[in-house]
């Protein structure tokens, strides 16, 4: 099979007729790109509304209601669309189709998979590409896609095919029946299609540049990654970093191809590269990126000789799974057990709770806890390779005063999680960026 890119345009990039313009010129613009997958137009300013949005909209409407009023709101969007870019088939007849088939159907889900299903016609007679269901491509077992059984389907289905549009974030279950991801799920469509059919590359396109290596709005100006390792891309999505669905590394990663994160109004810009194995050359700074999370609490235990208490901190979490409180983090210590949790899990009397089951079951000789709490996960592949790495971290946040509530080793040498409070958060990832990016700089 020939080495193709799949591509994936995001909502912003299929927005209006404008920025699909914007999308056709790419893709023309490297005759590599022969797998398209769309997302549903997105916002076209900041007062605007997703097509996704008006969809669950119209289907709380037609399912609980009897209703279809937000109907008129997509059908002038799609017009819209359609009349500046002079298609060749005619979009009142296709929404007419597609609206006598919601009726006929009548789930959410189907609904809702409206939006990629006309972005992905509209793209396809654009480009005088072949329009392909994602009916036909992704399978769903459950509520969960199965990504084995997409694989196979979609491998099949596309072997011998090329120059085809795809709509992203829906599937089909064995019933036969329309089901969707979470929300960003193209993303995952795009990585699915992607291994099916070995690409060389896939790309996904947003209106970023790609990862930045700090939050901008706590770094000024912070660089962009241009180089990084899926297991890097896992931690800092996992800890907010949102360019990708947190899902999407999964079916590419297992196949080894590079992820291209584009930004579709800054095409010049190469964006970031997301490989299974970072080249040494591609390293420019000790660390990767810094991402982290507010509003945590700290719960801490001591008790003397808990070493000889058999399976201790085994109990101390099925007193969180009983409460059905999820931790996020759990160092321990001498004679010490701690538990990192979202403070959002601990509401209506959950802390109390917790505390009281701890007392009372594990009889420890103190029970400590101190909210607000930030998480800031330092990420780098090469971050433990030098011991020296380590002094710098923590001397940077001493002298800028920082106290560290907690420190958690990440396993695969990829990362480390410090608990700083709340008010010292941005403090924090700037003493960090500025000792390992900025610094080397100089």
């Amino acid at each position: 099979m020939k080495k193709h890119k799949v591509s994936k345009f995001g909502g912003t990039s299929m927005a209006n007729a404008e920025t699909i313009q914007k999308v056709v010129d790419i893709i023309k613009g490297d005759e590599e790109r022969k797998f398209i997958v769309v997302s549903a137009p997105g916002k076209r300013h900041d007062d605007d509304l997703k097509v996704t949005d008006l969809l669950y909209q119209l289907a709380d409407e037609m399912i609980h209601h009897d209703k279809s009023d937000t109907f008129a709101i997509v059908r002038q969007r799609f017009d819209h669309i359609a009349d500046e870019l002079h298609l060749s088939f005619s979009m009142d007849q296709l929404l007419n189709q597609v609206f006598e088939e919601m009726k006929e159907h009548l789930t959410v889900d189907f609904i809702v998979s409206r939006g990629e299903y006309l972005s992905a016609r509209i793209l396809a007679d654009l480009l005088g590409f072949e329009f392909i269901d994602a009916s036909e491509l992704l399978r769903f077992r459950g509520s969960k896609l199965d990504y084995t059984a997409s694989h196979k389907t979609a491998r099949k289905f596309l072997k011998e095919k090329e120059n085809v549009v795809i709509p992203g974030f829906y599937g089909i279950t064995s019933r036969g029946e329309v089901k969707t991801l979470t929300r960003g799920g193209a993303d995952v469509s795009g990585a699915v299609i992607a291994r099916a059919v070995s690409a060389k590359t896939y790309e996904n396109w947003t209106d970023r540049d790609g990862f930045l290596m700090c939050d901008p709005r706590i770094v000024e100006d912070p660089h962009l990654i241009d180089a990084m390792s899926y297991r890097e891309l896992r931690v800092l999505s996992f800890m907010g970093a949102s360019v990708l669905h947190s899902d999407t590394f999964y079916p590419v990663a297992k196949a080894g191809i590079p992820i291209n994160a584009r930004n579709t109004f800054n095409p010049s810009c190469k964006g970031t590269f997301i490989y299974d194995v970072v080249p040494a050359s591609k390293s420019k700074f000790v660390i990767t990126g810094i991402a982290g999370l507010n509003d945590f609490t700290l719960v801490i235990i001591e008790k003397h000789l808990m070493d000889e208490v058999a399976n201790f901190d085994r109990k101390v979490l099925s007193i969180c799974e009983k409460l059905d409180i999820h931790v996020e983090h759990f160092p321990s210590g001498t004679d010490t057990f701690s538990m990192m949790i979202e403070s959002k899990h601990l509401k209506d009397d959950k802390l109390e709770q917790l505390v009281n089951q701890i007392k009372k079951t594990m009889k420890p000789d103190t029970v400590e806890v101190l909210e607000n709490i930030s998480l800031i996960s330092i990420v780098g592949r090469n971050l433990m390779a030098n011991k020296y790495n380590m002094l710098k971290l923590f001397s940077a946040l001493v002298n800028t005063n920082i106290i560290i509530r907690m420190i958690d080793y990440g396993s695969n040498g990829t990362n480390i999680v410090i608990g700083v409070d709340d008010i010292d958060y941005e403090y924090a990832i700037n003493a960090v960026y500025n000792e390992f990016v900025r610094g080397e700089e100089d």
